[in-house]
């Protein structure tokens, strides 16, 4: 049974379609909440109240909790003999940490790069199909560049994408650039944000704390050129100082921008496959079993 208070960006519910696709696992998701209260929402497959029986029968009858990011205190009332995975999303100055790994069996966060130096803990890679999401054919005028802050935190925050010294760089790109059209994703629901990214030809993720997160293997399904702060393949390196200089490179070379963008769609395909991914989580599952 995999559990999680709020939606965390469809994280859960990715992992959940993909062990129900590429195994053999009888697997359950239970959400509390399904929005945030800017106006996001997001799919799910179970909700849990205080009156839903069948909710908490799946969870007490389930071997393994997956419980994502924060302990509840319904889980108290429901545990039995499970085996406890827990699993952080957000990053652990939150202070959503102490309780869930308290009782734990085993502990990871996600595979990306700031949340394995802050936890201090392996990490799980944070799947999503590239099967399912496909790059759509886009025309070449206007180029699209697409950015989903997510958040307005300041620079100096772990959480900061650059809201506002982001939303600046566009604004001048746009004037600099009039073949280039922005698209602000903030406040939409999980499917309005994915088909706004899937129509982007360059798409921005984190060009502030040097992390990268869900937007970038999304960009990467849909064949964008994914920009943040990473030298890694493959991705379009970028800090907020050089954005608009590398936003500007890849609107005026458009061979080095379909590059990125072929790029990006292969690497995902080959290395971060749902089908090899899902190999990861049924060995900690069977540890944990065995364990």
């Amino acid at each position: 049974m995999i559990y999680a208070r709020t939606p965390l960006a469809a994280a859960p519910w990715e992992l959940y379609k993909c062990l129900k696709k590429y195994t053999t696992l009888d697997v359950s998701l239970v959400n509390q909440r399904f929005r945030y209260s800017d106006g996001r929402s997001f799919p799910y497959h179970l909700l849990l109240s205080s009156n839903n029986l069948d909710v908490r029968k799946v969870i007490q009858r389930a071997d393994i909790w997956h419980v994502h990011n924060y302990w509840d205190r319904v889980l108290d009332e429901l545990r039995g003999k499970q085996k406890i995975l827990a699993q952080f999303h957000s990053l652990p100055r939150q202070l959503n940490w102490a309780e869930l790994m308290s009782k734990a069996d085993i502990s990871y966060t996600i595979k990306q790069p700031l949340h394995e130096k802050e936890y201090r803990l392996p990490g799980l890679p944070n799947l999503i199909d590239p099967d399912e999401y496909l790059p759509i054919l886009r025309p070449k005028k206007p180029i699209r560049i697409a950015f989903a802050p997510s958040s307005k935190a300041p620079i100096g925050s772990l959480q900061s994408k650059g809201y506002a010294e982001v939303g600046q760089i566009l604004k001048k790109i746009r004037e600099l650039r009039p073949v280039a059209e922005i698209i602000w994703i903030e406040g939409k629901s999980y499917q309005a944000n994915l088909e706004m990214k899937s129509r982007a030809h360059i798409l921005i993720d984190d060009v502030v704390t040097g992390n990268w997160h869900r937007t970038s293997l999304e960009g990467c399904c849909f064949g964008c050129a994914v920009v943040n702060k990473r030298e890694h393949v493959p991705f379009v390196y970028a800090s907020l100082k050089t954005l608009e200089e590398r936003l500007l490179w890849l609107i005026d070379n458009p061979l080095i921008l379909k590059d990125f963008q072929e790029r990006a769609r292969m690497w995902i395909l080959q290395n971060w496959h749902p089908m090899e991914g899902v190999q990861v989580y049924l060995d900690v599952y069977r540890r944990l079993l065995n364990g």
